[in-house]
């Protein structure tokens, strides 16, 4: 199967910023913790009732992360395990997702991987805990084996799904390896064709670089890693995007114009190079199906 991402695709033309209306809409909240949530809902009447919490990019760190410009004042700043594992245990009480999906980038450095597991070991969802890797993750590879990676998320309780899918009921999970060092590969769905499917996948470039007949495969696609810039202008967005469209897939919801399927783009929870967040909090994406 040939590298995609080595050929020319025209799929990330037709994607733009998403039209709300009754069938899909979204609302803005904020949690004691200080974390933001992002609630969209969904209708899928096969899939009604059911909650999906989505997290991404926490990096965990030794060093001090700071939120500045927030609309809360919490959190001022945090470093290691200690308020995410906070922030994220509040959202699980509250919304009682049945399933959990983490979009990757858990740590920074290696040797926080015992906390961010432990962490991990403490989130559950009521049906499932899926995540998939990012590029830092992967670079982690020549201190710590996949294989090692992966024996950490299985004894956390959690799936790691590369290039591979999971099916229950009315949905299919398909997670994607990583754009920048992995493989990235769409295989052919043992679902039916009634099943609706949500891509995972770390780079929102993954996306809207996906062939055209593979992406028609999806309903709706999860991202991070541009951390929403984490430096964000009023009017303006992302000061910069780790993106090769640039400010195309900075953030937010974005919708293919061609296929109708959904892309949300979350600015999530760490940071890098610049332990700053600015005028973008750190967030959680909770998906409602009605």
């Amino acid at each position: 199967m040939p590298d995609y991402r080595k050929k020319q695709s025209v799929s990330f033309r037709f994607f733009r910023p998403a039209l709300f209306n009754s069938t899909f809409s979204r609302k803005d909240l904020f949690l004691a913790s200080g974390i933001a949530v992002k609630e969209y809902s969904l209708t899928v009447p096969a899939l009604a009732g059911q909650s999906f919490l989505f997290f991404t990019d926490t990096h965990i760190q030794g060093g001090t992360i700071r939120n500045i410009a927030s609309p809360v004042k919490r959190p001022r700043c945090w470093s290691g395990t200690g308020w995410p594992t906070e922030a994220l245990l509040e959202a699980i009480a509250l919304f009682s997702p049945d399933y959990l999906l983490f979009g990757g980038d858990l740590i920074t450095y290696s040797s926080f991987l015992p906390d961010a597991m432990r962490m991990m070991a403490q989130l559950k969802g009521k049906r499932g805990q899926f995540a998939v890797y990012g590029n830092w993750d992967k670079r982690r590879r020549f201190w710590l084996p996949f294989r090692v990676i992966e024996q950490f998320y299985e004894q956390a309780g959690w799936k790691l799904l590369s290039n591979e899918s999971f099916s229950a009921g009315a949905f299919e999970l398909y997670g994607l390896d990583d754009y920048k060092i992995g493989i990235p590969r769409v295989y052919p769905s043992d679902g039916g064709h009634n099943t609706y499917s949500i891509l995972l996948a770390h780079n929102p470039d993954a996306v809207a670089d996906l062939p055209e007949d593979e992406l028609a495969r999806f309903d709706l696609a999860l991202c991070g890693h541009t951390h929403g810039g984490q430096f964000r202008l009023p009017g303006f967005g992302a000061l910069k995007a780790s993106s090769k469209h640039w400010k195309r897939f900075e953030y937010g919801a974005y919708e293919n114009r061609q296929t109708n399927q959904k892309l949300i783009v979350s600015s999530g929870i760490g940071t890098t190079f610049l332990p700053y967040r600015i005028n973008c909090p750190p967030e959680l994406v909770l998906l409602k199906f009605v």
